[in-house]
């Protein structure tokens, strides 16, 4: 299976921890995707097979024979349901509602912050100082609830926790200045201790390689 990739992609980071913690690291071809500063607002040109592989031209992108996923969540499902014996996430009853409610949280960080990383890398005279304070307050409310459950994420380093890790990590990358352990110092501390997992360690983020 071919997996595009990019080391600064909380998306990527999410999936290939997934795979990682389920031990299935050899059934995958990680391809390393370039980009340059403008992917935010503009068309990427890409070289080779990826345009063909994932028409959304988004990444992850997975290519497993002739199904292929096109973003996090669905390769996070597959990998889960028909690689990974449903370990990260129960298939249905109460426990999978409970993780897809942490997930949902999870989720809305990480897309906040990718959206005022995007705004962040227009010129200068074109940003929206609004929208990235907006996506800032966002991310901070967010990683404030999911400080109440920070108590609650148990033993099982489940695709919840997976979410809840990487959103915290990136936001500690990209957003050094942002004091979001002030109003999450529960979340803070649990993250501390699960950032020394191998999978986490191996999966740090950095910048993106440029086109």
């Amino acid at each position: 299976m071919r997996l595009y990739v990019t080391p600064a992609s909380p998306w990527v980071r999410r999936v290939v921890v997934s795979i990682l913690e389920l031990g299935l690291r050899d059934r995958f071809e990680f391809v390393q995707t370039k980009w340059p500063h403008s992917w935010g607002t503009r068309r990427v040109a890409h070289p080779g097979d990826f345009p063909q592989d994932t028409p959304v031209e988004r990444i992850p992108a997975l290519v497993a024979g002739d199904l292929h996923l096109a973003d996090s969540h669905a390769i996070c499902d597959y990998v889960n349901g028909e690689l990974g014996g449903w370990r990260l996430l129960a298939r249905e009853g109460v426990a999978r509602w409970r993780a897809l409610a942490d997930i949902s949280v999870a989720n809305a960080v990480i897309e906040a912050q990718i959206a005022r990383r995007a705004e962040l890398l227009r010129e200068e005279r074109e940003r929206s100082d609004d929208f990235i304070g907006k996506m800032r307050d966002r991310s901070l409310r967010c990683l404030a609830a999911l400080d109440k459950r920070a108590p609650g994420l148990g033993a099982d380093f489940d695709l919840a926790q997976i979410t809840i890790a990487v959103a915290c990590g990136y936001q500690d990358w990209r957003y050094p200045s942002d004091d979001w352990r002030s109003d999450a110092p529960a979340l803070g501390a649990w993250f501390d201790r699960v950032s020394s997992r191998p999978s986490l360690v191996a999966t740090k983020p950095a910048e993106t390689p440029q086109v």
